[in-house]
This record gives structure tokens, C-alpha cells and sequence, in this order.
């Protein structure tokens, strides 16, 4: 399911009291307007039966899902959306989509092309812009297979442009993919390729081998962004700057475990890392991938507890489901995962990815 940004309206089924949700993709610039928007159809609109969507809604004929929440990470294309918007007749509740994968070095290397270009040089101009770079210009910057030479330095090392533009980059070329549905593309070319405006300049994202991305992991969290109303550090009191916050953070996490596995591929130690692979005196490059994405779970645990959301996705939805004993249709964990008691791993590798706390029977 590609999407820009998801909205999902709850329904309780009468008899059973399950929660079913119906779920809209929509076009999202800013989710400080938007969940304004929807608070006042929340606060006009009583839902108990059927939802009637906002007529300013382009549903496209209809939801593009219909289930329950814990079903959503498994239909949703990785890094194909940040936003996640649940609705109830009582309030709008935003998420962060955070992918699982790690491993997205080798992806952006193989994959994934950038050219950056002066918006001077492109028609940038009018509602029918296409960002097309004129004959002749030459990209002020371009990212591909040499920006990722081992060890990683500049725009791909810790504190570089790629810490957390990767993430972008990623849901341009997964666009590409399944077939986006905003930006300006380019078929005609040697590889498809996606305009879209950065700034006061224009980014060329080219999609050179789908079969990578189709190999990157699949499971998403989901995390709970809503602002903190004493915490303006950075504009962070509002929608839009939690959200950015909140995708820098996690990319920055990503992409340091996404650092170390790139050393592990070539062969090199990097000492921060040096006791991912726990208990294993000869890890192989499958268990270090899976410890280290186990541990990445782990570092968004504790950096941000209860707000990582019980309905995510996956083995690692599961996990938390059994550190915390939460339902996975509930919107919070009961309390903050630690896995102070069980190697993450562990956790991730024995609880399976329908694992709900009612049918738990005793720790391993």
C-alpha cells in the first residue's frame, strides 16, 4: 500500500466491541492543518455506525483497507509514508511510520542514484512545473556507488548529509516502485526518475535496481509524535516540528547501525559496535544483520518508551506486545519495553509476528 499519508477511522463492531478501522489515503503538505481540519470533523461528526469520510477527503471511490490496525504494517510499502493518522470520534492521534530496515547502506549504493540541481537551472515555475533540468545543466551535487566507499566519509559518515536525507531518498525510489502517486516522473530516461523540489533546488532521485529495495526488510513501527505542549525546543511544540524531529532521530539511529553493518560487509571493526553480535563467538553476516536490527529496536525503545505504538507491524510489534502485555488494538503500550531482562534478539527471533498477550503462556 504506497501512500502519501494514511488516515485511519475507528468503528467498533457492536456485539463484539473489536475495532475496525477503514482506511483513506490522502494528500498531506503540513499535519498541523491537517489534524486541525479533522479535529473540527471529529468534533461535528459522531461515528458510531458507518464513517462518512470529509467530502474535502480525495478517497479515490473508497478506503484503500479495511481491518484491523495491527493488519496496517503488514499492507504498508516501507518508506513510502511518514504520517499515520488515527481517528476516533473523540480525537486524531498522529504516527510516525518508522521502517525496520537496517541494512540500507548497500541499497543506496546499488539502487539509488541523487543529482542535485540549482533551482535556477530547472522549470521550476507555475502549477505545471516539471522540474526538468534545462539542456545542459550540471547537477551542483551528485550521490551514487563513490559516495559509499568503505569507510564511509563525508555526505554518507556520521553527521553527513545521508545520516537522515536517506530517508527521502528511499521513499522516492519506493514510489518508484509501486507507482507514485506525487512528484514528477521521468520514464523516458535510462532509469525512471523522480523530481522533487528541495528547497530552492530540485532533486533527481533514479531508480537503478528495484530488486534491492525489494529485498530491504519489511516491518514498520509506528511512534506516537504528538508534541509535548512544553517542549518548543526547535518548534518541536508543534505537529510539523515534532515530526521533524522525531524523523531525524530515527534516522540518525538507523543510520548508525546502518554504519556499522557496512563496516561488518567489508570486513572492518568499528569499535562502538563491537558487541552487537551477543553471543555469537562467529557471527555470520545474517546474525549480525539480525542482531543489529534487534538492537535498533531496542535504541527506539529506549529513546522513546510507551510512545512506540502496540499495533506495529512484525516481529518487532510482537516484541514490544510481549515486553509490555499490551493488546495490539490499543494506541499506547502499557508501559516503556526494556528488555532488561531478555537479550532483544531473543525476543524478536521466538515471538512471532502474530503474538498477542492473551494467548502468552511463560517467559523464555
Amino acid at each position: 500500500m504506497d501512500s502519501d499519508a494514511l488516515v485511519c477511522f475507528q468503528q467498533v463492531r457492536r456485539g463484539s466491541g473489536e475495532r475496525w478501522f477503514k482506511v483513506y489515503r490522502v494528500d498531506v503538505d503540513s499535519p498541523d492543518p491537517f489534524v486541525d481540519r479533522m479535529g473540527t470533523y471529529v468534533r461535528r461528526t459522531h461515528f458510531d455506525d458507518a464513517v462518512t469520510p470529509p467530502h474535502w477527503f480525495d478517497t479515490g471511490g473508497g478506503p484503500v483497507m479495511e481491518g484491523r490496525l495491527a493488519e496496517l504494517g503488514e499492507k504498508l510499502v516501507p518508506f513510502s509514508t511518514f504520517d499515520l493518522f488515527v481517528v476516533t470520534h473523540k480525537t486524531v492521534q498522529p504516527f510516525l511510520a518508522v521502517p525496520m530496515a537496517v541494512d540500507v547502506v548497500p541499497v543506496l549504493s546499488d539502487a539509488v542514484r541523487i543529482r542535485e540541481y540549482d533551482g535556477a537551472d530547472c522549470d521550476v515555475g507555475g502549477a505545471d512545473a516539471t522540474l526538468a533540468p534545462a539542456a545542459g545543466a550540471e547537477p551542483t551535487r551528485t550521490v551514487d556507488g563513490d559516495a559509499f566507499a568503505a569507510p564511509l566519509s563525508g555526505e554518507a559518515g556520521e553527521g553527513g548529509r545521508l545520516e537522515w536525507f536517506h530517508l527521502l531518498s528511499l521513499r522516492a525510489a519506493y514510489r518508484l516502485l509501486v507507482g507514485p502517486r506525487t512528484g514528477v516522473v521521468d520514464a523516458d530516461g535510462d532509469h525512471p526518475t523522480m523530481r522533487v523540489r528541495d528547497g530552492d533546488g530540485v532533486l533527481c532521485v533514479d531508480l537503478l535496481d528495484a530488486g534491492a529495495l525489494k529485498r530491504l526488510n519489511r516491518d514498520v513501527l509506528f511512534l506516537d509524535y504528538a508534541p509535548d505542549e512544553d517542549d518548543d525546543e526547535g518548534g518541536a511544540g508543534t505537529l510539523d516540528g515534532a515530526l521533524t524531529r522525531a524523523l531525524r532521530d530515527t534516522a540518525r539511529l538507523r543510520w548508525r547501525f546502518a554504519t556499522h553493518l557496512w563496516h561488518v560487509r567489508h570486513d572492518e571493526t568499528d569499535e562502538r559496535f563491537a558487541s552487537i553480535a551477543r553471543n555469537e563467538t562467529e557471527p555470520t553476516y545474517e546474525d549480525e544483520r539480525a542482531t543489529t536490527r534487534a538492537t535498533f529496536l531496542e535504541a527506539l525503545a529506549e529513546r522513546y518508551g510507551a510512545a512506540l505504538a502496540p499495533f506495529s507491524g512484525g516481529s518487532y510489534g510482537a516484541a514490544l506486545r510481549w515486553e509490555t502485555g499490551t493488546r495490539a488494538d490499543t494506541f499506547s503500550l502499557n508501559e516503556s519495553p526494556t528488555f532488561d531482562h531478555d537479550d532483544p534478539a531473543d525476543v524478536v527471533a521466538r515471538v512471532g509476528p502474530d503474538f498477542v498477550p492473551e494467548k502468552r503462556r511463560k517467559r523464555f
